[in-house]
């Protein structure tokens, strides 16, 4: 089977990253990234976990326990995974890299997908984490790369998310698809750099989600 170039990058943009313990939950692109781990990044144990909370979980046990851990999961699977990381992730500075491989943008088959899609970086954005997107192939090593160092340094959790036009067209080759948003007048998803969403850190506030106090 053909291995396809942004997963190999995501691989070794975790590695240069310095983490060598990534926690999944199973998703159909992600599996493309294991196999990379798993034939040329042996010195990076893989680590199995049946729930998104439970993923970060463990995450948090390996940094109380001096590592760097990456987790790996489905869009999806951050609505399962919201009280893990605001009541022990952020209040307790856990940092954690998190590759999100997105469903119900761009080319999304199921609808049932599509709002929470949809509503992933305005989560990230609310609960102040920072977010970044891998762009391409060719970018896709730096933006995770970027994104883990961010975190590890700085003690925050950072989120890089992998598009369907990144992981199901071919080598993340241009679908037509233009973005509908800008942030700091960088078009969104097109950059490398990680999106801040909070002052930590020397992270500026990211922008108004239109969440209110109750």
């Amino acid at each position: 089977m053909t291995t396809p170039a942004w997963a190999s990058e995501v691989c070794a943009g975790v590695h240069a990253a310095g983490s060598r313990d990534v926690v999944y939950v199973p998703d159909n692109p992600l599996s493309h990234v294991l196999r990379v781990f798993e034939d040329r990044f042996r010195d990076v144990r893989l680590l199995l976990a049946t729930r998104e909370e439970e993923a970060f979980g463990i995450a948090a046990g390996l940094y109380l326990g001096g590592r760097l851990p990456t987790v790996m999961l489905q869009s999806s699977g951050i609505g399962n995974s919201l009280n893990a990381i605001t009541s022990l992730l952020l209040p307790y500075e856990i940092p954690v890299l998190m590759i999100v491989s997105m469903r119900g943008d761009a080319g999304e088959w199921n609808a049932a997908q599509a709002p929470m899609g949809r509503a992933v970086r305005a989560i990230f954005d609310a609960i102040a984490i920072p977010h970044t997107t891998a762009a391409s192939a060719d970018a896709a090593r730096e933006t995770v790369q970027r994104a883990g160092e961010a975190a590890f340094s700085r003690r925050v959790t950072v989120a890089c998310l992998l598009p369907r036009r990144l992981t199901v067209s071919d080598a993340g080759s241009d679908t037509g698809v233009r973005p509908a948003t800008q942030a700091g007048g960088l078009t969104e998803g097109s950059d490398t750099g990680v999106r801040p969403a909070t002052q930590a850190g020397g992270l500026t506030q990211g922008s108004d989600t239109g969440v209110r106090p109750r």
